[in-house]
């Protein structure tokens, strides 16, 4: 906010606006927490772990696609994101009674708490969506002498995955492409290009959501106590997400915080009296947000409806009470 001689530099009321509008607004926020209806799973061990192998063995795979552990990561955030759901990122540990619908793009390592957790989840209600590569190695970093995918995870997928040609069960001529079965949940019929890691999947109790060109299952969906749990079995393209999340949503498994189209990130606060919606524009541009319905603005201390403006790399908080 200074520079070296002790000037006001260009931050400086900027900084001094922001620090007045937390003074003022710390009680109303204070009393609030951050709600999300949906939460990605996330470890360190099974990140390291994953991103070891493709450091080593699926350094080609990644010269076109990123399957690292962010990578994989990102695949299901982004789209997330982009339909204004807030998401959490918990260890698979963590208590997930709370959550609409829980995301394990990565259970490359599994343990028995891990699996239960799961099942607890699935089982009093909850829907699991489950990446590729699940269940092959126990917790020590050790594989699995059973069929994958293991500890208990096969009982909750509903599936095992078939025998490939390599010891890493990535092997074996690519699957390029994946196409919805005709009565599929979502984008019934349409195909969509593979990118990169794929199981080719024998449903037991599951049944199949896609297949391959080779007709082996790709993606299956299965009912497990009062939930379901999908193992989608392959890395398809961006669109195949975009379609998965909005079916998720229609069918009230998620709630976006605000439905808008803007390039804006989305978040909501609730507590204490109060549901608050925070709106940050990240980009060069303003950004025009067509409201719903009316708000009460907390920076500006205005009332607010019609079209929200946001002003480049601005921020609005909206109060729903």
């Amino acid at each position: 906010m200074l520079d070296h001689q002790g000037r006001k530099d260009a931050t400086y009321d900027e900084t001094t606006a922001v620090y007045a509008e937390l003074a003022r607004l710390a009680p109303v926020i204070d009393a609030t927490r951050f709600v999300a209806s949906t939460a990605i799973l996330y470890s360190d061990e099974i990140g390291w772990a994953w991103n070891h192998i493709v450091s080593t063995r699926l350094r080609s795979v990644m010269e076109r696609w990123d399957v690292s552990t962010q990578g994989r990561m990102l695949r299901w955030y982004v789209p997330l994101y982009r339909a204004k759901v807030p998401t959490d990122i918990l260890d698979p540990l963590r208590d997930l009674s709370g959550y609409e619908v829980v995301f394990a793009p990565n259970l490359y390592l599994v343990n028995p708490e891990i699996v239960e957790n799961l099942k607890r989840y699935v089982r009093d209600g909850g829907i699991l969506i489950v990446g590729p590569k699940a269940g092959l190695k126990d917790w020590d970093n050790v594989f699995h002498t059973e069929v994958p995918p293991c500890a208990g995870l096969a009982e909750l997928l509903g599936v095992t995955v078939k025998p490939s040609s390599s010891r890493f069960w990535f092997g074996g001529p690519p699957e390029v492409k994946v196409t919805m079965q005709g009565d599929a949940p979502f984008a019934s019929g349409i195909s969509f290009a593979n990118e990169g890691l794929f199981d080719r999947l024998e449903p037991a109790s599951a049944k199949p959501v896609a297949l391959y060109e080779s007709g082996d299952a790709a993606i299956t969906l299965n009912a497990y106590g009062a939930g379901a749990a999908m193992y989608v079995g392959c890395g398809p393209e961006a669109a195949f997400h975009r379609h998965l999340v909005e079916w998720l949503v229609a069918e009230g498994g998620m709630e976006p915080a605000l439905r808008t189209d803007a390039d804006v990130e989305v978040t909501v606060r609730a507590g204490g009296g109060h549901r608050l919606i925070f709106v940050l524009n990240h980009n060069a541009e303003p950004a025009h947000i067509a409201l719903g319905k009316a708000y009460h603005e907390l920076i500006s201390d205005q009332p607010v409806s019609g079209t929200l403006i946001v002003e480049s790399n601005g921020v609005r908080i909206l109060s729903e009470t």
